[in-house]
């Protein structure tokens, strides 16, 4: 969220419209926005200042937070943010990209640019926001961390995710000159979360071998032995550090291989030089054996049954 003006902000569930006003007020004029037509935006949150940073934990309803161009203007900020998921799901929209997070993951935005969370679920966040110039990272690694998601749930992004909480924790008992001296502190967590598990170039590496990991998928989809552990075993790793290559993903392994799988039967479906198979069939051709579970899973994708997707 954007940074707070006061030096300490406090604020239990309230209200949709005091919610409303107070976010606004301590937030450089940053707006809630419901999900849920039957679930108004509330929430609550804790935190402060640390001389050229800010700390917080906020939590709520699901809803939406815009910080717009109009805001931006009106309130110029040149600072980063990290959200640290805590509960529930989040998804940053800023430019072009859209990144996701969950409990455990972390994500970096400017502040100095709209941006939108959508925040679903009852969630809670860890927040801090930091001055640009504060971070020991040049200006376009910076900027190039903010493409993707990073783990908070071990390494240096555990050790952020901690101090954060910790830290809003004990604000009504830090005096000026502690406060500044563990800004400073958080601004160098930051610049070792993104420079150590979450190192740009270990990124690229990343990014080749989940492509090896999706090329091995997509030639076997009609294979039955092709599940998460057959994947790993085949790349030389254990399930959970596949996992891992995943997170952050639009798909996991398992998601990944049934989506595949789904829209070949759909192609299949679709083809007129196949009308003469059967829907259960094509579904079995592409490993789904059980055709009750098929159709629904099916309808639950597309929103209408296989027979319709038929010439």
């Amino acid at each position: 969220m954007a940074t707070a003006r006061n030096a300490l902000a406090t604020t239990a569930f309230e209200e949709p419209e005091r919610w409303r006003v107070h976010l606004g007020a301590a937030f450089s004029d940053l707006v809630p926005g419901q999900i849920d037509r039957e679930v108004a935006p509330e929430g609550t949150l804790r935190g402060g200042r640390l001389g050229a940073a800010s700390v917080f934990t906020v939590s709520g309803s699901p809803q939406t937070v815009r910080r717009t161009t109009s805001a931006v203007r009106h309130s110029p900020a040149d600072m980063v943010k990290v959200c640290v998921q805590l509960r529930g799901r989040a998804t940053v929209h800023q430019d072009e990209r859209e990144i996701v997070i969950v409990p455990g993951q972390l994500a970096l935005y400017d502040i100095g640019r709209p941006y939108e969370l959508c925040l679903e679920g009852t969630w809670s966040c860890a927040v801090l926001a930091v001055q640009r110039d504060q971070v020991a990272l040049p200006a376009g690694r910076l900027d190039g961390a903010m493409a993707r998601p990073y783990p908070a749930d071990r390494g240096p992004g555990l050790l952020l995710s901690q101090f954060i909480t910790a830290t809003v924790g004990e604000l009504d008992v830090a005096g000026p000159d502690a406060a500044s001296k563990l800004g400073e502190a958080a601004a160098c967590l930051l610049a070792g979360t993104l420079t150590g598990d979450g190192d740009i170039a270990a990124a690229s590496g990343s990014d080749a071998v989940r492509d090896r990991v999706l090329g091995y998928i997509r030639v076997r989809l009609d294979d039955p032995r092709l599940c998460r552990a057959t994947v790993a075993a085949a790349h030389r790793m254990s399930p959970r550090t596949l996992d891992r290559l995943f997170l952050g993903q639009a798909w996991s392994v398992s998601g990944y291989i049934r989506h595949q799988r789904l829209e070949s039967v759909r192609r299949d479906l679709e083809n007129p030089a196949l009308r003469h198979r059967g829907v259960a069939a094509l579904a079995a051709r592409w490993c789904f054996f059980d055709a009750a579970h098929f159709s629904r899973l099916f309808r639950e994708t597309y929103g209408y049954p296989p027979s319709l997707a038929r010439p």
